[in-house]
């Protein structure tokens, strides 16, 4: 199967077709183990990923993340539900893991599927052998978007604007080289837009693809677009998706990389009404037998945007220089939206020694250790009284 005929999700059905789990980890499911009983298998192992397929070394990035956390205490996870590659120890159905456990420092993890690597990184390790679900037979190991945490069914659609932003390393492909790192896909309907990562054995480089479908049936019409050339296995990139309601006009659907010209697509009047969500992390476009061969992604930044009313963050991406031990203070600024707006951390931290505030305000004293010569990253999102969203990376460089 080729990318230009990707099969239709079945997350939220109930046709399920899973696989035995692998050797490699089926010893942790030995009993019956409830749902509940997330921290009995962080004794899985994590030693997976073989020389054959991958995997560099690479420099620290440059979000604030904190290597002793679960991915939910550096990313707002509390509106995106885990579907693993691993089998559920009580039912073999694929893993399922609700808002509800992935969020904060307390948060699910599973090494070596789903974890905090030593850097920071959401990482997400996905084997070919990996337990499948519905139509597909190519594992995953995604985060999807769950407006409402406790209904599946809660969408949005083509009638407002909708935004996903994500920095990323991909550290391993299968032996056909792709591995999708973002969606958006429609409720019963196939993915508006695709993005994926394939490399090049040959030329041991790569490329972010995106594909944009132009009806929400399956199958031509479709467009395939180069959003971002020369990228190897390790090196760090970014994509942003958007879907917008032009005014008085039709909905565009746009995907780019690295801050580049965008790919876009009118989209087709049949979308319109179509439930739709996003989905972030590490499919795979192939399976196979082994429990080595696969894709690892490992997230760096990640937040959605759901903005109405023109909500907006009006404060520029690149903050005021702090200085260690010096008392600093900034309020953030916003614009458009309904009633007064609530800040949130979406994606890693200030700085340390600062802190954000619900009203917007970061401040105080920088401390030794968060000099550097390079500008942190951390992302930050404003909700207005209706619930409206919108989320910005913003940056701030500490000097010694």
């Amino acid at each position: 199967m080729s990318i230009s005929d990707e099969p239709r999700s079945a997350f939220d059905r109930c046709r399920i077709a899973a696989r035995s789990a692998p050797t490699t980890y089926r010893h942790l499911y030995s009993g019956r183990l409830k749902m509940t009983s997330y921290r009995s298998f962080l004794s899985a192992s994590k030693t997976l990923l073989p020389v054959a397929f991958l995997s560099l070394t690479i420099s620290q990035s440059h979000a604030e993340l904190a290597p002793d956390l679960p991915p939910g205490g550096n990313f707002a996870l509390e509106n995106w539900r885990l579907d693993m590659p691993v089998a559920n120890p009580t039912t073999g159905f694929p893993l399922s893991i609700a808002p509800m456990h992935l969020r904060g420092s307390n948060g699910f993890t599973l090494a070596p599927w789903f974890h905090t690597d030593t850097d920071g990184a959401m990482t997400l390790w996905t084997p070919v052998n990996g337990v499948t679900i519905g139509g597909s037979r190519h594992p995953r190991n995604e985060l999807r978007e769950m407006l409402d945490s406790s209904n599946h069914t809660v969408t949005w659609n083509s009638q407002g604007n909708a935004i996903l932003e994500a920095k990323l390393r991909v550290m391993q492909v299968p032996r056909d080289g792709i591995l999708i790192v973002g969606q958006v896909h429609g409720f019963d309907a196939a993915p508006l837009v695709l993005v994926y990562y394939r490399y090049d054995f040959a030329k041991q480089t790569g490329r972010v693809i995106t594909k944009l479908q132009g009806t929400p049936v399956l199958g031509p019409p479709y467009t395939q677009h180069v959003i971002a050339n020369n990228v190897k296995l390790g090196d760090a990139f970014s994509y942003l998706i958007k879907v917008e309601r032009q005014p008085g006009g039709p909905a565009v659907a746009s995907v780019s990389a690295n801050n580049g010209i965008p790919a876009t697509m009118v989209m087709d009047p049949s979308w319109d009404g179509i439930g739709m969500y996003f989905k972030a992390g590490s499919y795979l476009h192939t399976y196979g037998t082994s429990g080595t061969e696969g894709g690892l992604a490992k997230f760096y930044l990640l937040a959605t945007s759901h903005p109405a009313n023109g909500l907006s963050i009006t404060s520029g991406e690149t903050l005021p220089q702090a200085g260690v031990n010096i008392p600093y203070s900034l309020q953030l600024l916003s614009r458009g939206g309904v009633g007064g707006g609530t800040w949130t951390l979406v994606s890693g931290f200030p700085p340390a020694g600062l802190t954000l505030h619900f009203n917007g305000v970061i401040e105080g004293t920088p401390l030794p250790g968060a000099a550097s010569p390079i500008a942190n990253e951390f992302m930050v999102r404003v909700r207005d009284a209706n619930g409206s969203t919108y989320s910005k990376k913003l940056s701030i460089l500490v000097n010694p």
